[in-house]
């Protein structure tokens, strides 16, 4: 059986190991699986267990000190599968573009090209249960479900696929459980990095457990796997042989963070119903996609994204109640109504901000009745519509970035402080956007495009939400001063330390990062299979 509970270690327990995985989501799950037969000895360290329970999700809790609406508490999870647990599915690859070092966007450029990657995409399209590879528009057209006829010149097609099943925890339970050389630790937190004495070096990896016991790690090699936000949290608490954090020798450590903005933009009204029921739509949004296999998106061409120097964004549209697309939905009352609806739900947790809330209800209470009165309307006279889902590319910028508060979780671990900051010209590619795509629904005749960009005190539109898609913040960088790891996502500096997932991301595009996650990762696999072939 190669999967324990440690909480039932003796304390001071040490484990040995060749390499050791913290993290056991898409990108953790997906390492071990890749060095399953090697005659390496692998562990894998999983916070949460193999069903979802709030006390390992609480040590997410955190302050929010940037951005309005952006949870710590449940925008990841604790629990084998890692955030694949509830995951929607989306899959698609980044762009060429996405690659390149862009003139007009500061700090882009990734170390390699999407033709190095594209292999790795081929290979992660199996472990994330899609379909065929391909990603280009002309292979899924059917008489079924109509592409919209757009200038290639103004928008392009993207294509996403969905990944059923979903949870990875479920999906590669099997396969982990009989391997011979992987064992998973359950409910294993990882809180503390020991370097050597030059600090060139991990040593050692500190681990705790929520009942009280704390063991050891030791390896040849170590990954962090888990997450934009907890692996730089751990980084920058490993103090006792790193004054500033391991790897952060810098200051890089934590910034640079990333999500994606969404947003509902308004809604569309075809002209004919083969648009209405078109690969562009999302239908069961609710379930996720239901058992929906490919989606189509539209985003400006490359062309224009060069000649007018804009950051990329990408619409599809979702079928949902026509109250949901009035612009008062998205106003602070109805926001905060929301959010403590998702609290009593247990789809959220509790924050120290209950009375900010329950201040902006009292102040928007007649917003929260007509929404209700909409609501309660649509039961009787369903009017659904089929609602613009909007996702924007930002710049990297410096002062977005994790650190640590002096607030502590159960295991005495720092909580971290998020500070997401967005650039202003970002914007520009929102607006230009719009402009371009409600113009060429009008030239084309596909219909009328009902657009709301209404503004909130911090200048962004209302219904921006986060995407729940953290990266950036051990950005990939061949030079030590530029970023944490390098193109191998080796941490510079450390030589027996690598990083998985998307905190390595340069830059984010305007899809899901999972499908990149898991691509990124099997390249990992096969440079250290390499690393430990040269060196046993």
């Amino acid at each position: 059986m190669a999967f324990f509970n440690a909480k039932n270690l003796e304390q001071n327990t040490c484990v040995q190991a060749d390499v050791c995985i913290v993290g056991g989501g898409a990108a953790g799950i997906t390492l071990a699986r890749e060095l399953i037969g090697q005659t390496c000895k692998v562990v894998l360290l999983e916070s949460g267990d193999l069903r979802f329970r709030h006390p390992p999700q609480f040590l997410y809790l955190g302050e929010n000190v940037g951005i309005d609406n952006f949870s710590t508490g449940k925008s990841r999870y604790r629990v084998f599968g890692g955030s694949t647990y509830a995951w929607a599915g989306q899959c698609a690859p980044l762009q060429k573009l996405d690659f390149e070092k862009r003139e007009w966007i500061p700090n882009s450029g990734w170390p390699f090209d999407y033709d190095h990657l594209e292999p790795y995409y081929r290979r992660a399209q199996r472990i994330c249960s899609l379909a065929r590879f391909d990603y280009k528009s002309e292979g899924w057209k059917n008489e079924e479900k109509a592409l919209l006829p757009v200038d290639k010149q103004s928008l392009t097609t993207l294509i996403y696929q969905f990944s059923h099943p979903l949870n990875f925890g479920e999906i590669y339970y099997d396969d982990l459980a009989k391997a011979d050389n992987v064992d998973v630790y359950l409910n294993a937190n990882a809180v503390e990095i020991t370097l050597d004495d030059l600090g060139e070096k991990v040593s050692a990896l500190q681990v705790a457990t929520l009942n009280r016991r704390r063991s050891t790690v030791k390896a040849r090699i170590y990954i962090l796997a888990a997450g934009g936000i907890e692996n730089p949290r751990l980084l920058l608490a490993s103090k006792k042989t790193a004054e500033q954090g391991v790897g952060n020798q810098h200051d890089l450590v934590g910034r640079y963070f990333l999500d994606h903005p969404y947003f509902f933009t308004g809604y569309y009204d075809p002209t004919q119903i083969k648009y209405d029921q078109s690969l562009h739509v999302i239908e069961n949004y609710d379930r996720m996609g239901g058992e929906q296999q490919v989606l189509a998106g539209l985003s400006l061409s490359e062309d224009i994204l060069r000649k007018e120097q804009l950051n990329s964004c990408a619409v599809y549209f979702i079928r949902r109640p026509n109250f949901k697309s009035k612009p008062d939905y998205f106003f602070p009352a109805n926001k905060s109504m929301q959010h403590l609806a998702d609290i009593v739900t247990h789809t959220e947790l509790p924050d120290k901000n209950f009375m900010q809330h329950l201040g902006k209800i009292g102040q928007g209470f007649k917003d929260i009745q007509t929404t209700l009165g909409r609501q309660l309307a649509e039961r009787f006279t369903p009017m659904p519509r089929l609602a613009l889902r909007v996702a924007l590319e930002t710049r990297p910028v410096r002062g977005s970035r994790i650190t640590l508060s002096e607030r502590r979780d159960r295991l005495g671990m720092q909580r971290v402080k998020v500070d997401w900051q967005l650039n202003r010209q970002d914007l520009q590619g929102l607006i230009r956007f719009h402009e371009i795509l409600k113009n060429e629904f009008v030239q084309r005749g596909l219909g009328d495009l009902v657009i709301d960009l209404t503004e909130n005190d911090s200048g962004w539109p209302n219904s921006m939400t986060g995407g729940k898609h953290h990266m950036g913040t051990t950005r990939m960088h061949d030079d030590p001063k530029c970023g944490v790891v390098d193109s191998h996502c080796r941490v510079h500096e450390v030589s027996n330390l690598y990083i998985a997932g998307s905190s390595v991301f340069p830059t984010s595009g305007c899809v899901n990062p999972t499908f990149t996650i898991v691509a990124l990762t099997i390249r990992l696999a096969d440079h250290l299979k390499r690393h430990l072939a040269s060196t046993s």
